[in-house]
């Protein structure tokens, strides 16, 4: 049996390990893989914080922490950030708002030109816009988006369009 065995000697050419080139260059990619991955944190904390605070003040203060404080800064950025996204809060607060005008009946107007409109209606007193569609058994007014009639239960065709008005203003006027 051969064994090999790695000697090191200290006489001529051969110096430590730690001065090797594999070793140098290895030292050097990992400062550099820390160095980008700090920069990147940085980079994060600034694109997070603008989507969640709206004061410049306060990007600029997780920013220079995070710069400041390497993988530290980030992480307390993290534990105190905002839990919610800008866009998020302004999605839902237009969705209470609306459930709100829903509730106190001010959802009820036209789109077009804003007149209160009753649920039955089914043009706009005002511009004459078609609101709803009749029932062509029943008279009802219906959502356009509803396949039967829910009072007589007739199927509903899909909706004609009208190029000209519902009502001629001689006959509104006769």
């Amino acid at each position: 049996m051969f064994f090999v065995v790695l000697q090191t000697s200290t006489s001529g050419g051969g110096g430590s390990f730690f001065s090797s080139p594999w070793w140098q260059f290895a030292s050097l990619m990992s400062w550099a893989l820390l160095i980008g991955l700090w920069l990147a944190l940085v980079f994060w904390t600034y694109k997070d914080a603008r989507r969640r605070m709206t004061g410049s003040l306060m990007i600029g203060i997780s920013v220079v922490t995070s710069l400041v404080f390497p993988y530290v800064g980030p992480l307390f950025y993290m534990i105190l950030r905002p839990p919610e996204y800008l866009e998020d809060v302004l999605e839902r607060d237009l969705e209470i708002r609306a459930k709100e005008l829903e509730i106190s009946g001010a959802a009820d107007r036209c789109p077009a030109c804003q007149t209160p409109a009753r649920d039955d209606f089914l043009i706009c007193p005002k511009c004459r816009r078609q609101l709803k569609l009749a029932c062509r058994k029943c008279d009802r007014p219906l959502d356009p988006a509803w396949r039967a009639c829910p009072y007589c239960a007739a199927e509903v065709k899909a909706p004609v369009a009208r190029t000209e008005p519902l009502i001629e203003e001689d006959e509104l006027f006769a």
